[in-house]
C-alpha cells in the first residue's frame, strides 16, 4: 500500500482509512452496522469435526492452510486454516440442529502455479436441496479473497440435518489452484437491539500504544515531555502510576488485557521456538480461544457496538484478537507504509484514527466499544523527518535509520557486545520522537471527537501492551526480560463519570476487563481475578511472564515475575535462580538483594501461589499459518 510520492500525506491516509473500513465490511462501501446486532450460538463447529468419515466423495481432501491472495493477505486474503477439498469434492456432515440453525463458512482459492484456467463452484446442500452456490475463479482480482457466507437452514424445528459442502470444476480443463471452505459452524443466530449513544451511557474507547512504557510519558515523568497531548489529557483524567503488563510481549500482554487471564490461563504465549519454527505440539499457542470471552464480546451481548482497529498483525482475525468486535479492520505486516520516503510494514496512528473516525461518522447513533491498537512506537524507529532529532557524532551507521532487528538481536543473544552509549541513546531519542509522533496523532483524534460531538459522552483508556528495553539491562527491544522498563506501562482514565486523581498502587493488565465492563455498566464476572479499577483500591501484586526470557547468566528461558508497592522478584523456575530488587530503593533494579533481604521467601512463596492459582487455557480451535512470517517481520525471530 504505497501510493505515489506525488499524493498528499493527508490523502494517502484518507485512501488507506477509506479501503481498509471498505474491506473489513466485506466490499460495501456503506459503513453503517445493521440496525440490529446479531448474536451467534455456535452449535457445533464442522471444521473441528472433519474426518476421512466425513468425506463422502473426492481425493486429496485435507486439513491445510490457505491463501487465496498474495497481494492482499492483511484482509481478504490472509491465511486461514481450511479444509481444502480438490473437485469434483463431497464433504458430509450431520448435524442436531435447532430452527434458528445458520450454516457459516468462508470459501476460497488459492492460485497454484502450472495449474488450470477453470474457476471452481462451490455449494451447499441442505437435506439433498441446493440452498447456496457460487462460482470463485482467482484469475479475476475480485475473487482473490475470502468470500464469508451465512446460510439459514430453513429448519421449522430442532432436528438431525444433513449438510453437504460440495466442490466441482467451473469451466473447461482443470481447476486454477486449491479450493478450500475455512471455519465451517452450524450456529443458532439471535438479534438484539443496539444501545443508543447518550451522556448517561459513555462509550469506552480503548487506546493501546504497542511498546509504550510508562516514563516514556510526561505524565511519568519524562522530562522534557514528548507527550503534551496526553499530559493535558492526563491532568483531568484518573492516573495508575503503576500499571504492569501481564508479560513482556505483544501476544500474551495483549491476550490478557482483552480476556482478563494471565496468560497461563489464556494460554496465547507464542507457538514457536527461538528461530521462529512453529511447534507440532504446541500449534494453538498463537489463537485465541472461542471458549475465552473478551471484554468486546461481553460489550456486543449487551447491546453495546463494538470496532476495532488494528496496525499489529499479531492482534487480527487469523491469531482470533478480533473476537467480539463486529468490525474489526487490521493492517499487515505485507504492506508498506511510507512517511517522509522511510518505509515501515506498520500503518502509523494517523491512519488508525482516520480509519475508526470514518467508521465513527457512520455509526455515531449507537453506543460504542472501540479498540485501537497503535504500532508507535514499536521499532522501526523512523519518525516524521520534523520530529526526528540531529544525529549525533559517533553513531553507527547501521542504526542512523532506527532499524535495529538483526543488531539488537546479535546483542541480546550475546553474539555481539552491548551498544556504545551514544548508540543506545540515540535509539531511545528516535524512540522518543515516535512517542511524540503519536501524540500528535492523539490530538487530531481528539478534535475528531469533538467534532463528531461524541467526545463529552466519551470515556478514553490510553495504555500500552508492555515496554522497551534501551540496555538498561543489557538488552534492546522487548520480550526477553521482565524488568520495569518491560513491563510498567501507562493506564489513564479520562470521561464522564471518571473522577480524575492519581493512583499510587499496583495494578495490573487483568484489571482492564472489569473495568472496561465496570464503565459500560455490565454485570462483573465473578470468576476473573482482576477488579474494577473505579470501585477498587485492593493492594495486590502482579505477575508477569514471558516463555522467551533470557536469564542473566544469558540462557534463553522462562521467567516469570513478581511485581509489589516495593519489590520485584524475577524468576527461572527451569535455572533454580531467582533476582530480588527493592523498587523504593532501588528503582533502576541496579542492586539484586535475593541473598540478602528477608522478604524472598515469602514473595517467592506468593509467586509460585498466584502461577499455580491460573486456571488450565482451553484449546484453540484454530491457527494463525502465517506467525511466523509475522513474527519475523517484527524482529521477534529470525
Amino acid at each position: 500500500m504505497v501510493l505515489p510520492s506525488s499524493v498528499t500525506r493527508t490523502a494517502r491516509r484518507a485512501w488507506l482509512a477509506a479501503a481498509a473500513l471498505v474491506a473489513a465490511c466485506g466490499g460495501d462501501a456503506d459503513l453503517r452496522v445493521p440496525a440490529r446486532i446479531r448474536l451467534d450460538r455456535e452449535v457445533a463447529d464442522l471444521s473441528a469435526a472433519f474426518g476421512p468419515h466425513a468425506v463422502a466423495r473426492g481425493a486429496g481432501v485435507e486439513r491445510a492452510s490457505l491463501a487465496p491472495s498474495a497481494e492482499y493477505r492483511n484482509v481478504e486474503g490472509a491465511h486461514r486454516p481450511a479444509l481444502v477439498a480438490p473437485p469434483p469434492a463431497v464433504l458430509r456432515f450431520t448435524v442436531d440442529a435447532p430452527p434458528a440453525a445458520t450454516l457459516v463458512f468462508g470459501v476460497g482459492v488459492e492460485r497454484a502455479a502450472g495449474a488450470g484456467e477453470a474457476g471452481v463452484r462451490f455449494a451447499v446442500r441442505v437435506d439433498g436441496r441446493e440452498a447456496w452456490a457460487r462460482e470463485v475463479n482467482p484469475k479475476a482480482r475480485r475473487d482473490r479473497r475470502w468470500f464469508d457466507v451465512r446460510v439459514p437452514l430453513g429448519l421449522d424445528r430442532p432436528r438431525p440435518v444433513t449438510i453437504e459442502l460440495a466442490t466441482t470444476v467451473a469451466g473447461e480443463g482443470a481447476p486454477v489452484g486449491r479450493a478450500g471452505w475455512s471455519g465451517v459452524r452450524v450456529v443458532e443466530e439471535r438479534r438484539r437491539d443496539r444501545q443508543p449513544a447518550g451522556r448517561g451511557t459513555p462509550n469506552v474507547l480503548v487506546l493501546l500504544v504497542d511498546t509504550l512504557r510508562a516514563d516514556a510519558l510526561g505524565v511519568y515523568g519524562a522530562r522534557p515531555s514528548p507527550s503534551p497531548t496526553l499530559d493535558a489529557l492526563a491532568a483531568r483524567s484518573l492516573v495508575f502510576d503503576r500499571m504492569i503488563a501481564q508479560a513482556s510481549w505483544t501476544m500474551p500482554a495483549t491476550a490478557s488485557l482483552l480476556t482478563g487471564l494471565p496468560p497461563a490461563g489464556h494460554g496465547v504465549q507464542g507457538a514457536f521456538d527461538p528461530t521462529g519454527v512453529m511447534r507440532d505440539d504446541d500449534t494453538d499457542a498463537s489463537f485465541l480461544p472461542n471458549a475465552l470471552e473478551t471484554f468486546a464480546e461481553r460489550a456486543l451481548d449487551a447491546g453495546v457496538t463494538t470496532v476495532g482497529v488494528s496496525a499489529n498483525a499479531l492482534v487480527s482475525r487469523a491469531t482470533h484478537f478480533s473476537q467480539g468486535f463486529e468490525t474489526f479492520v487490521e493492517f499487515g505486516m505485507e504492506e508498506r507504509f511510507a512517511r517522509d520516503g522511510e518505509e515501515r510494514n506498520w500503518a502509523g496512528a494517523e491512519v488508525l484514527n482516520d480509519t475508526f473516525l470514518r467508521w465513527l461518522a457512520a455509526n455515531r447513533a449507537h453506543r460504542f466499544l472501540a479498540y485501537l491498537h497503535y504500532m508507535d512506537p514499536h521499532d522501526p524507529y523512523t519518525p516524521p523527518a520534523d520530529l526526528r532529532p540531529p544525529l549525533p557524532a559517533g553513531v553507527r551507521p547501521e542504526l542512523a535509520a532506527g532499524r535495529i532487528d538483526g543488531v539488537a538481536r546479535e546483542v541480546n543473544e550475546g553474539a555481539r557486545p552491548p551498544l556504545a552509549a551514544v548508540d543506545a541513546e540515540w535509539l531511545h531519542a528516535l524512540y522518543r520522537a515516535e512517542v511524540r509522533a503519536w501524540d500528535r496523532a492523539f490530538a487530531r483524534l481528539l478534535e475528531g471527537l469533538d467534532r463528531l460531538g461524541v467526545r463529552e459522552s466519551t470515556v478514553v483508556v490510553v495504555t500500552a501492551d508492555h515496554g522497551e528495553e534501551f540496555q538498561e539491562h543489557g538488552r534492546l527491544k522487548h520480550r526477553v526480560q521482565l524488568y520495569e522498563e518491560s513491563v510498567h506501562v501507562p493506564f489513564v482514565v479520562h470521561g464522564p463519570g471518571v473522577t480524575p486523581g492519581r493512583v499510587a498502587g499496583v495494578v495490573q493488565q487483568l484489571d482492564v476487563f472489569p473495568t472496561v465492563a465496570a464503565l459500560l455498566g455490565l454485570p462483573p464476572r465473578t470468576d476473573l481475578s482482576g477488579h474494577d479499577l473505579l470501585a477498587s483500591r485492593a493492594v495486590r501484586p502482579a505477575l508477569s511472564e514471558t516463555r522467551y526470557g533470557r536469564a542473566r547468566n544469558g540462557v534463553q528461558t522462562e521467567l516469570v515475575a513478581l511485581t509489589t508497592a516495593r519489590w520485584k522478584l524475577i524468576q527461572a523456575p527451569a535455572l533454580g535462580t531467582a533476582e530480588l530488587y527493592d523498587l523504593v530503593a532501588d528503582p533502576g533494579e541496579r542492586r539484586d538483594v535475593w541473598s540478602d533481604a528477608a522478604e524472598g521467601p515469602a514473595l517467592a512463596a506468593e509467586l509460585h501461589a498466584l502461577r499455580a492459582a491460573a486456571p488450565a487455557p482451553p484449546r484453540a480451535e484454530g491457527r494463525d499459518p502465517g506467525l511466523a512470517d509475522k513474527l519475523r517481520a517484527l524482529g521477534y525471530v529470525q
